[in-house]
């Protein structure tokens, strides 16, 4: 069952926190550094190098105050399982470290919202949906990245994900090409970030620097022909990504969409 979570953290004032600085912290919170020995996933444990990560984080907001300022931090769970995990390693006092900033847990983890699988594939009847990227979201084939959301590109890395995770119950992927699902609006920007990362190489972890690039700001999309099948397929997987995020590199806090109201379009969806 996925969930969303905050950490209230407690540190000082002024300086900026990199977006992906809290990703160290909460992989340290949730991961087995220890790779095992099967690739069968394992209820209830988040491995550093699973191809399907369990969960995802960002963005983090700071609210200023006399004695310094506090960080809200966001952590998302897609196995109820870590949800234990996530308690116990969130005790206040506990020290943590932001970019170049030291905090302490003020708040122990504190559950957002939740939804079961099954909630995840029931259908609004919506055939339109406005998204807006709050953090950049990228996506990446092979050793190409690209800041465009494509409807297909987006839908195929959600399913995935999802069958990775609960495979009972995911939607099926997209098969090669443009699909029903077309971008009636947009507006925003590319945004260039730069991703530091641990990566393992000739049984060594390393830390490697790589700029990719991302979109923020709001896109529409719609899916105004074809069976309703289509358009709940495709809702599903956006309520999927409100816990999951979109595209690479969520644990680094991108790809965080926030849903926005829209009007919906007549369909052109034959009457049954």
């Amino acid at each position: 069952m996925p969930s969303h979570w905050e950490v209230t953290l407690a540190g000082p004032a002024g300086g900026a926190i990199p977006l992906t600085a809290p990703q160290a912290v909460v992989s340290g919170w949730l991961d087995d550094q220890r790779p095992r020995r099967t690739a069968a996933p394992s209820p209830g444990r988040s491995g550093h190098e699973d191809q399907a990560r369990k969960w995802a984080c960002g963005p983090f907001r700071t609210h200023p105050d006399p004695a310094g300022q506090s960080v809200a931090l966001q952590v998302r769970l897609l196995d109820e399982g870590l949800a234990s995990r996530l308690i116990a390693a969130t005790t206040p006092g506990t020290a943590v470290r932001l970019g170049a900033h030291h905090y302490e847990v003020a708040e122990t983890a504190r559950l957002i919202g939740r939804a079961s699988w099954p909630e995840l594939r029931r259908w609004s009847g919506e055939r339109a949906w406005q998204i807006r990227f709050v953090t950049p979201a990228c996506f990446r084939r092979g050793n190409r990245t690209s800041p465009w959301p494509a409807p297909e590109s987006v839908a195929r890395g959600l399913a995935d994900r999802w069958r990775r995770l609960d495979p009972d119950t995911a939607p099926a992927s997209p098969g090669p090409g443009s699909g029903p699902v077309w971008v009636s609006d947009v507006d925003g920007r590319s945004e260039a970030c730069t991703l530091t990362r641990n990566t393992r190489r000739d049984g060594r972890w390393r830390l490697d620097d790589a700029v990719v690039s991302g979109f923020t700001g709001r896109i529409r999309y719609v899916c105004d022909a074809g069976p309703d099948e289509d358009a709940a397929w495709f809702g599903a997987l956006l309520a999927f990504a409100v816990f999951a995020g979109v595209g690479s590199h969520t644990t680094y806090g991108f790809g965080v969409i926030i849903p926005e109201p829209t009007w919906q379009p007549p369909t052109t969806a034959p009457v049954r």
